[in-house]
This record gives structure tokens, C-alpha cells and sequence, in this order.
């Protein structure tokens, strides 16, 4: 038990660093944003290419995959319907809140942990479940974002931007390196990758501790309580009644990649999409700061149960 949380702390200690970094104002939002900026454009494509490059197809388990597109479309409805009907949200903000409660933050903290405790076959889902976000998920919030906020869309300009998002760009490529059966494994190009891989968990959860830092009023509130809730508990219940309903595996060893992804906290890239689409993010910060700090306990007793 002290190991897995002894395995939690380097993740914790990061984002608090930043945190501090912020507070003593060595650091603000627009050191944060450019760090951001180096994952989205860079990092984290080098993450998606070499996890392509790496990983058979043959490998995915699609029970899961299709388990967990289920469980976060419901949940992501959900969110939209809770922050629109409820609280009253506007329309492109309620669209990004489907965003934070669908998308795990499963780059930046998940993966990392993932391969700290777990074998390669649950390495592979989780992968597998980052790979289907990054070109199902963030197409559809896009586009529908796209929808709400203005009044003629050009869907050739849409797929043009969609295509050149680095995300599906690197989807792309790792895919065209997988298929052509190009070996890149101790190569330049590898290590290369590898370097900026490393790069993802430590300057993302940075990241997230300076922006924390500068929403720190009246962080624990009825919305950011509820989103939390509906990521944390009520997706991983969602997921495993999926799971037993249409594959008679409803128990977390079952589908473990992503149950384990179902109990991360809510998406950092929501708040990329804020300064995109002229919505405020503090709400949506304040939701992730609350949703990171409860996911300690369940992924503490996640790993421990998947791990007996």
C-alpha cells in the first residue's frame, strides 16, 4: 500500500511545485499557457506517434474501447444537460464541460502511473482509449463548438483545421510508420520521441499547478463538486454497468484499461479550448483542481484492486 503511494507522489509534489511557483508569482497564466503550447504543438505528439509506432492493432481490446465510447458519450450528454439545464451555463461553455467530464486526464497523470503499475496489455488500452480521444472526441467537441459559436460554418475550412490539429496529424503518421512497417526502434527518431515523451507528464502537471494557483476563491462549490462527482464515481458505476450489459464484464479486472481510465481526474484540454472558443475558465479549473485532488483516493484504490 506505502509503495503505490510512495509510486503517486512525484505527481502530487509536480503539480504543487507549480502551484507554489505561481503563488510567489515567479510564474503566471502566460508562462503556463506557452507550456501548454509546447505539449499540445509537440510533446504530446511525439507521445501519440511513438505509442503508434510501438503498439499492434491486434492488441485492442475493442470490449473496452467500445465500453468506455459509450460510458463517456452518456456522461458527456450528462455534463452538457447538468451545466445548460441547471446551472444555467451558455451553450459553447455547457459543450466544453461535456469535454472535461468525457476526457480523462489520462496523458499528462494516467499513462505515467499506468506504466509504473501495470502490465503491458493494460498499457495498450489505456494508449488505445488516448489514441480514440484524440480523433473521435475532440472532432466531435470541435465540431459542435464549431456549430455554437458561429453563425456559417465552412465545413471545408473545418476539415482542413481538423486535419492539421497536431493531435490527428501525429495520429497520421504513427499510423503510416505502423503500417509500412518502418522500424524506428533505437534510431534517432526514437530517441528523439522518447525525449519529448518524457517531457508530457512532467511539464503538463507544472502546468496545472501554476493556473490552479491563480483560482484558488471558492474552489469547492456545487458545480465543481458535481462535475467531480459525475467523472469520479458515476462514470467507473456507468462503465461497468456498460460492460456487464453488452460484453457480461461488468467487474473492474475485466476491463481494467478503462476502468482505470474512468476514475482520472477531469481533461486539462478543456482548458485550451476555452481561450479558443471567448469562455472563462475559471469554473472549469476550479471542477479540475477539485476532481485531481479527490482522484488520489481512486486511483489509489483503483491500482490496489486492479493490482491484488
Amino acid at each position: 500500500m506505502f509503495s503505490i503511494f510512495l509510486g503517486l507522489t512525484p505527481f502530487i509534489f509536480i503539480t504543487f511545485l507549480g502551484f507554489i511557483f505561481g503563488k510567489l508569482k515567479v510564474l503566471d497564466l502566460s508562462h503556463a499557457k506557452i507550456l501548454n503550447l509546447f505539449l499540445f504543438y509537440i510533446a504530446v505528439p511525439a507521445l501519440i506517434i511513438r505509442l503508434l509506432a510501438q503498439n499492434e492493432v491486434g492488441q485492442v481490446d475493442l470490449k473496452q474501447i467500445i465500453s468506455y465510447l459509450i460510458m463517456q458519450s452518456i456522461c458527456g450528454i450528462i455534463a452538457y444537460l447538468i451545466t445548460s439545464k441547471y446551472f444555467k451555463r451558455p451553450v459553447p461553455e455547457s459543450i466544453i464541460w461535456s469535454l472535461t467530464v468525457a476526457l480523462s486526464n489520462h496523458v499528462t497523470l494516467l499513462l505515467p502511473i499506468t506504466e509504473i503499475y501495470f502490465q503491458q496489455n493494460v498499457i495498450t488500452q489505456v494508449a488505445s482509449i488516448i489514441l480514440m480521444d484524440g480523433v473521435i472526441l475532440l472532432s466531435v467537441i470541435a465540431f459542435f463548438l464549431e456549430l455554437s459559436t458561429k453563425k456559417n460554418v465552412n465545413l471545408f475550412t473545418f476539415f482542413k483545421n481538423l486535419f492539421f490539429n497536431p493531435f490527428i496529424l501525429s495520429v497520421i503518421i504513427g499510423l503510416l510508420i505502423l503500417l509500412l512497417n518502418f522500424n524506428i526502434d533505437q534510431t534517432p527518431i526514437d530517441y528523439t520521441l522518447s525525449r519529448l515523451a518524457a517531457c508530457v507528464s512532467p511539464v503538463g502537471l507544472f502546468a496545472i499547478g501554476i493556473i490552479l494557483s491563480f483560482y484558488t476563491v471558492n474552489i469547492i462549490n456545487k458545480l465543481s463538486v458535481s462535475i467531480s462527482v459525475l467523472k469520479l464515481i458515476i462514470s467507473p458505476i456507468i462503465l461497468l454497468l456498460i460492460g456487464l450489459l453488452f460484453f457480461n464484464s461488468g467487474l473492474p479486472s475485466e476491463i481494467p484499461g478503462a476502468f482505470f481510465v474512468s476514475v482520472a481526474p477531469c481533461g486539462v484540454t478543456a482548458i485550451v479550448l476555452c481561450s479558443a472558443y471567448n469562455v472563462s475558465p475559471e469554473n472549469i479549473i476550479k471542477a479540475i483542481f477539485v476532481s485531481t485532488i479527490a482522484s488520489i483516493g481512486t486511483i489509489f484504490l483503483a491500482i490496489r484492486y486492479l493490482t491484488l
